[in-house]
């Protein structure tokens, strides 16, 4: 395929948006995204939940104390 563009400026074998093979199928390098490729904003919402989570319990107020401790 070749474009003209202005001033004898060419594009050969070019492809603008998806290449798609039958009507609603597009190409299998989108479909092979994993979960967690396709939602990384629930991801990142799941893992400060179960950060949050973590950080609730009452053993961190110790290990505050010994980093306090540690350095003054």
């Amino acid at each position: 395929m070749d474009i003209k563009i202005g001033d004898k400026n060419k594009i050969k074998n070019s492809s603008i948006g998806h290449t798609i093979k039958q009507p609603g199928d597009i190409l299998e390098s989108s479909q092979k995204k994993s979960w967690l490729e396709r939602h990384p904003v629930l991801l990142s919402l799941m893992t400060g939940a179960v950060t949050g989570f973590i950080f609730l319990f009452s053993f961190w107020k110790e290990v505050v104390n010994w980093m306090e401790n540690l350095f003054g």
